[in-house]
């Protein structure tokens, strides 16, 4: 395996950007982090699994995903499974009229899918020398912002895709007695304080809400099903202690557990 870094010699100004750095990087872990860098990147990765620290946010990366750091932005790139990617470090006046007009921004930064590109970003920098660096360079910075669209719906179904995934993903997993905010956030690479929005804008409830409702639906299950036992029923409905189990069943309900238990008798 090969790691390949080319500078970009400075003898051209390519519509008022220049570029520095085409890179296909593979020996990540020799690098001291968290980066910082005077200049914008583009980069793709090629192979394996990691993820991406910014803002105080985690954003996983794989084959195909496509993201931009901005200068001075402080961030970490980590390996999870022998993570390889390409990427082109550049600055100039041009960018930010070409970021306006595919829409990337500091809010809008990462893409998925663009695996498709490998093989161009791998073919680009095989043919890399002295002579055609800056056209080869532009060539693919360009082409690959040309796959970018800026329509708000797109990253929109991205998000709804994504929290589809969660709201799956805790619908299977409500009884564990350890899930919670915290570790939904850590399993999709969120701050727990954007998941916890994200819940609130797209299922109008609070996520200790929505787990709550699924745990209380569930031991009203057990309840017809026969169990007796309400320590039993808390504890495989994903609760650790009988009374706040209790207490969160009559909130919901308006009926303690023992209540309840009694008017399923009487039917």
């Amino acid at each position: 395996m090969f790691n390949e870094c080319n500078f970009v010699p400075q003898n051209g100004n390519f519509d008022n950007i220049q570029y520095c750095h085409f890179v296909y990087e593979t020996a990540l872990a020799m690098h001291k982090q968290p980066f910082s860098h005077p200049m914008f990147y583009m980069h793709l990765v090629e192979n394996g699994t990691g993820v991406l620290k910014i803002d105080g946010k985690k954003y996983p990366l794989e084959r195909g995903t496509l993201f931009f750091t901005f200068p001075w932005q402080e961030h970490e790139i980590i390996s999870s499974d022998n993570l390889i990617y390409f990427y082109i470090s550049f600055s100039g006046n041009g960018v930010k009229e070409r970021f306006d007009r595919v829409g990337v921004s500091k809010e809008n930064f990462i893409f998925s899918d663009f695996g498709h590109l490998n093989s161009f970003w791998m073919s680009a920098i095989k043919r890399f020398d002295y002579r055609n660096a800056n056209i080869l360079t532009e060539s693919v910075l360009m082409h690959t912002l040309s796959f970018i669209k800026k329509e708000d719906e797109e990253k929109s179904d991205f998000i709804e895709d994504r929290f589809h995934n969660i709201v799956v993903y805790l619908d299977t997993n409500f009884t564990d007695r350890d899930i919670s905010l915290k570790t939904i956030a850590d399993v999709f690479f969120y701050s727990e304080k954007y998941l916890s929005a994200l819940f609130m804008k797209r299922m109008n409830v609070k996520f200790t809400d929505y787990l709550n409702k699924l745990r209380i639906e569930y031991a009203i299950n057990l309840m017809a099903e026969g169990e007796k036992s309400l320590s039993k029923i808390a504890e495989k409905s994903g609760y650790v202690d009988q009374f706040y189990f209790s207490k969160v069943f009559k909130k919901i309900i308006g009926k303690t557990p023992t209540e309840y238990k009694r008017t399923i008798k009487n039917r």
